[in-house]
């Protein structure tokens, strides 16, 4: 009985939520430690320059190409906890118009551009060694 509550235990940490979700193909950390938030693209980078998961504090907003990528990977999406099938901010401003910024739909990789007051997931990204 002791080692059935061990198993029991252990299980229910396991399906716990992540804190973040390791991408090794492209040496990636993605933040998975909480339901993805809209906000304007300013208060993105800035929540993302701030963020502190595992002692890292080495978090941007991803690029656009880092968003297709993980939208057209089933396997490393189904990993997430908390990834919503959205819009997502990049890092990345457009460069024809300024006062937008390039977004990424996180269903299909669909690229496009919205503007920087307009309201879009946020998650952050850093790189790993």
């Amino acid at each position: 009985m002791k080692y059935l509550w061990l198993l029991i235990f252990f299980f229910s940490f396991s399906l716990q939520a992540a804190d973040s979700i390791i991408d090794a193909k492209h040496h990636l950390e993605w933040q998975d430690d909480r339901e993805h938030e809209e906000n304007i693209w300013k208060m993105a980078v800035g929540y993302c320059k701030q963020l502190h998961i595992k002692n890292s504090s080495e978090w941007r907003l991803p690029t656009k190409e880092e968003l297709v990528e993980l939208s057209k990977s089933k396997i490393l999406k189904n990993k997430f906890n908390f990834l919503q099938e959205g819009i997502y901010w990049s890092g990345e401003i457009d460069k024809n118009e300024n006062l937008n910024a390039i977004t990424v739909f996180i269903g299909n990789g669909f690229i496009s551009s919205s503007d920087k007051c307009d309201k879009n997931f946020v998650m952050c990204v850093r790189e790993i060694k």
